[in-house]
């Protein structure tokens, strides 16, 4: 049984840990092929500072560096410099930031292009409000939360949202995040009940919730109601009655890290009413294989990802 690549999606990006792996974008015009957009180096390729990178310094920083990813090791930057650097050509990492000032933030938004701010542990609404008009991959892992206020102000960023260390979500943040129209990623976040997957399925983009180690019927049935592509990468094997729920999603789903496939699971997604990816799916027996085809209807079957060979 030979995979096909599925139409219309795009692979548009692939986020520092291999467990986020994914971004798909639906439109009609775009090909098969697979992009990857990798997020600005960690490690540092600016100059180090113990102190508050000057303007002055920054613009030296960018003129020597010229182009590629840009990492600045600066614990503290004000907002002209902010603005300096928020103009350079490419990725942008400021990852020694812990507090971003409001106006720091502002001028941060205009950056055009991959933005890291991993250092960041605390964010109040104006911050928010003021990295919202940053047109871009964000990553904020440095965050253990979120407050409502906060995540009202990150639902107007226009780009994917990461915030791979959040390990607490309030209902009402979840609620104010809803709007956020792009791509969110929640790696680290484990314990989802099912009034909040209630509110995550409200998200207007698609979603990684790739903490979820072990996902019930109950909270799979609430996720599935989500309109746009959904991702759980730490789930490794799944119930039928989990699978049977997770069929009535209509997006992608993408199971990154389940490697075996048995009769009773296939059975139920090949219900699954959209796209699926099951990359870490390298053998088939005869009977899930067989469940999939009588099950599958042909534009989910067409669009049916594994990688590896397939036992026939």
């Amino acid at each position: 049984m030979t995979a096909a690549r599925p139409n219309h999606w795009l692979l548009a990006a692939l986020f520092p840990r291999w467990a986020v792996g994914w971004l798909l974008v639906a439109a009609a015009s775009l090909t098969n092929d697979a992009a990857a957009v990798q997020p600005p180096p960690r490690a540092a390729t600016g100059l180090a500072r113990s102190r508050v990178l000057s303007p002055s310094e920054a613009t030296k920083l960018a003129a020597a560096h010229r182009s590629g990813p840009l990492s600045v090791d600066a614990p503290a930057i004000d907002a002209e410099t902010a603005a300096i650097l928020a103009a350079w050509e490419g990725d942008l990492a400021i990852d020694n930031l812990t507090t971003l000032e409001p106006a720091v933030a502002a001028a941060l938004g205009r950056h055009r292009g991959p933005l890291s701010l991993c250092g960041v542990q605390t964010l109040s609404f104006e911050s928010a409000r003021g990295l919202a008009g940053h047109r871009g991959i964000l990553w904020l892992d440095g965050l253990p939360t979120v407050t409502p206020a906060a995540a009202g102000g990150l639902a107007d960023h226009q780009g994917p949202l990461v915030m791979n260390g959040v390990v607490i979500l309030l209902p009402a943040a979840g609620m104010a995040l809803a709007r956020h129209a792009h791509w969110l990623s929640l790696a680290r976040l484990d314990a989802v009940d099912r009034p909040l997957a209630r509110i995550l399925a409200r998200h207007s983009g698609p979603l990684s919730l790739d903490g979820i180690v072990q996902l019930t019927p109950a909270v799979a049935a609430e996720l599935a109601t989500l309109k746009h592509p959904l991702s759980f990468g730490g789930v490794v094997s799944l119930a039928p009655q989990t699978a049977a729920a997770l069929a009535d999603h209509r997006s992608l789903l993408a199971l990154p890290r389940v490697f075996t496939l048995p009769v009773a699971v296939a059975r139920s997604l090949a219900d699954h009413q959209g796209p699926l990816s099951l990359p870490a799916v390298d053998r088939l027996s005869y009977d899930a294989a067989a469940a999939l085809a009588l099950g599958w209807n042909p534009q989910a079957f067409n669009a049916l990802e594994f990688s590896g060979s397939q036992d026939h």
